[in-house]
């Protein structure tokens, strides 16, 4: 816990993006933690939280969707109200066989700078972020 203004507060890890590098990621950062997942699909968050409070931590799950500002901002609220943010894990995104070229800008370019934005302004002394890509989203589609 950390201690603000003489009171004790939960750290929290906001896992944006509820699937396996997410999960894999706040399993090694989280200990101690509460753990906020967070998907577009809430099946998604609930099965990720299974998982991990199976594996011991502490979780809430929420939806988001990081291509609307007022839903990242949604998330903000939710998470300070846990209580101080320690950590973001930005897992979420769209590839080409998944989404159309605009969708992929919307979420993996736009969602990102909105994620960063918002969770800047908020995130604890000494907290730390980290935002997951892959290769997948330079692919081209299949020529076949």
């Amino acid at each position: 816990m950390n201690v603000h203004k003489g009171v004790a507060r939960i750290q929290v890890t906001v896992v944006i993006g509820a699937g396996s590098i997410g999960q894999a990621i706040a399993r090694r950062v989280s200990a101690g933690k509460h753990v906020l997942l967070a998907d577009l699909r809430q099946e998604n968050a609930d099965a990720a939280a299974k998982v991990l409070g199976d594996a011991g931590f502490e979780v809430s799950t929420t939806i988001v969707d990081v291509s609307s500002r007022e839903s990242v901002h949604a998330l903000v609220e939710a998470a300070t109200a846990l209580g101080s943010v320690t950590g973001v894990i930005h897992a979420a995104g769209v590839s080409p066989t998944q989404a159309s070229p605009a969708t992929i800008l919307k979420v993996d370019l736009y969602g990102t700078a909105l994620v960063l934005e918002a969770f800047g302004s908020v995130i604890a002394p000494g907290g730390a972020g980290v935002v997951i890509a892959s290769q997948f989203g330079h692919r081209l589609p299949d020529a076949s």
